[in-house]
């Protein structure tokens, strides 16, 4: 067993001279409980590390790995997790299914579409930005990455435009069932095998086909959203859309240092409050929020239909965030939130 750069996620590997590639099982320590994912034949070694940590569900990415999922869930007696879609062509038996948007141990599942099997998905987890994807991706040669050959998948070009999901979730790891993982530079090495592919248009995107999510956010910001830029696989700007049902608000009023904003309102009249007033607009409006404190915004939706706006933005790694309304700061590269007031001596507590 091979511990990993990600805290809690450890590998065992078998070379397919076949194939000439590595296979690849994983051992994750997520929240709550531990998971082996595709898990192919251990050794002693192997047990051993799993029998010290224990083991709480065994998880099957497709119907094409079930490998030596039995021998696990025999031997730990935990249940077999599988998508619905998959589940009745295994020879193990399946005790849970999941579908698209649940969560395992602090894993997301993230089902993929036109792959070899209907039930294929992979595991995302937000904090690390790891992917576990089985083998709808091959990591070869190693250092990249590409789809199965076309014969293999139900739909080439529908499996080339959803693994763009990977993309709008800001991949960094990706954990192959198949071949050489890729640590860090997992979005670029995406990118590059979508790009390098004939045929599919995949950075166009329609309205109607995005994905509206939510964040757990307290109401009234309870407003959805869809990642636009990076499942096209912009770098420089940043775009996304976002859905104000009545009452509802996007973020709290808030600046930029670094990133200049624009809106475009697409539909609805939702209500824009700025240091110049509070404004009601409508469809067709395009509005600037240069940086600074007058670039200072907040989007509501105080009429009857829901709003739907276009934002776009520069990216930039040394953006601050300031919210006027709560006195704090955000800076974006750590993520790190405190108070922007009162500000302290540079020498503060140092002596």
């Amino acid at each position: 067993m091979q511990p990993t750069i990600l805290p809690g996620v450890a590998t065992w590997s078998r070379w397919q001279a076949d194939r000439a590639m590595f296979f690849n099982a994983w051992f994750v320590a997520g929240e709550g409980g531990n998971m082996v994912v595709d898990p192919l034949e251990p050794d002693a070694e192997d047990l051993a590390f799993i029998d010290e940590r224990g083991l709480d569900a065994v998880v099957i990415t497709n119907r094409d790995h079930e490998r030596s999922a039995a021998l696990f869930a025999q031997r730990y007696n935990v249940p077999v997790i599988a998508a619905l879609p998959d589940a009745s062509e295994m020879t193990v038996t399946v005790t849970r299914t999941v579908a698209h948007g649940e969560t395992l141990f602090g894993w997301r599942v993230i089902g993929l579409d036109g792959f070899k099997t209907p039930g294929e998905f992979a595991l995302f987890h937000r904090a690390s930005r790891s992917a576990i994807t089985g083998d709808a991706f091959w990591g070869v040669p190693a250092g990249a990455v590409r789809l199965m050959p076309d014969e293999k998948l139900e739909d080439p070009a529908r499996a080339a435009l959803s693994a763009r999901q990977l993309l709008a979730l800001g991949v960094r790891h990706l954990l192959v069932g198949d071949g050489m993982p890729i640590f860090n530079g997992a979005w670029d090495a995406l990118l590059d095998m979508l790009d390098a592919r004939n045929g599919v248009l995949t950075r166009r995107v329609n309205l109607d086909e995005l994905t509206l999510a939510s964040d757990d956010a307290p109401a009234p910001y309870t407003g959805a959203a869809a990642e636009v830029g990076r499942l096209l696989g912009a770098t420089r700007l940043g775009y996304a859309l976002g859905v104000l049902e009545r009452g509802e608000v996007y973020c709290p009023n808030h600046w930029h240092t670094q990133e200049e904003e624009a809106f475009v309102v697409w539909s609805g009249t939702p209500t824009l409050r700025t240091p110049q007033g509070t404004f009601v607009l409508r469809p067709g409006d395009v509005i600037a929020f240069p940086t600074g404190e007058r670039g200072a915004h907040r989007i509501s939706n105080e009429g009857d239909t829901s709003c739907v706006v276009l934002m776009f933005a520069n990216i930039d790694a040394g953006d601050v965030c300031h919210y006027p309304d709560s006195r704090k700061l955000l800076v974006e590269k750590t993520g790190t939130i405190v108070r922007s007031e009162p500000e302290l001596d540079y020498f503060e507590g140092e002596r």
